[in-house]
Formats: C-alpha cells, sequence, structure tokens
C-alpha cells in the first residue's frame, strides 16, 4: 500500500513540474499567435480601406477587421484558461477572471457587430 502511495504522489509531482513547464509555453504560444492575427488583419484591413478610399475598391475591411479581432480574442482567451491551470490561490483567480471576462465580451459584441452589419447588407 505505501508503495502505491510513493507511486501517486511522484506521478504527481512529475505532472505538476510537466504541467509549470508547458502550460506557460502553450499560452505564450496562444498568445503569440493572437497578436499575429491581430496585425495580420489590421495590415489586410488598412490595405482594402486605403483601396476603397482612394480607388473606389468594393471591400468590406470592416468585416475583415472584426474577423480577425474575433479570431485573436479567442486565441488570446484560450491562453488564459489555461493559465488557470497554474493559479496556486483564489487571489490570483480575480484579475485573470476580469481580463477573460473582458475579453469574452469584446468578442461577443464584435460577433453582434459583424451580425448586423450582415444583416444590413441584405
Amino acid at each position: 500500500m505505501t508503495a502505491l502511495y510513493h507511486l501517486n504522489e511522484n506521478l504527481a509531482h512529475l505532472l505538476e513540474g510537466f504541467l509549470e513547464s508547458a502550460v506557460p509555453l502553450i499560452a505564450g504560444l496562444a498568445e503569440v499567435i493572437g497578436l499575429f492575427i491581430i496585425v495580420t488583419s489590421l495590415v489586410k484591413a488598412t490595405y482594402h480601406y486605403v483601396r476603397t478610399t482612394f480607388f473606389h475598391d468594393r471591400y468590406d475591411f470592416h468585416h475583415e477587421m472584426s474577423t480577425g479581432l474575433t479570431t485573436a480574442l479567442e486565441f488570446l482567451m484560450s491562453a488564459e484558461i489555461a493559465k488557470t491551470f497554474l493559479l496556486q490561490n483564489l487571489e490570483s483567480v480575480i484579475p485573470l477572471a476580469a481580463t477573460f471576462a473582458l475579453r469574452a465580451l469584446m468578442s461577443l459584441l464584435l460577433h453582434v457587430e459583424m451580425r448586423a452589419d450582415h444583416k444590413g447588407e441584405k
């Protein structure tokens, strides 16, 4: 029975060490991907905005930017969810939950705006 207890303790320690090293990498990667999506959609929307304004092209750059921001916010929220695995106390949950709630609210507002724009086109 003692051997099982020690095996369980060793496995728990091993998994805890794995989480402490893997979760920051995963969260950081998700944040970098989110930032890349924001920059990419900003560049594309700016390009199409300039073409629409100066060359009278027809392109929905608002939708381009909204879609990019929504996707980026989903990556950033997944990074926040991954960070919850490492929380040690309840005091550190509050700022993380507030950040997650703000990002979720922004994502929801972007979805509502995209639907309103889509209905306005029809």
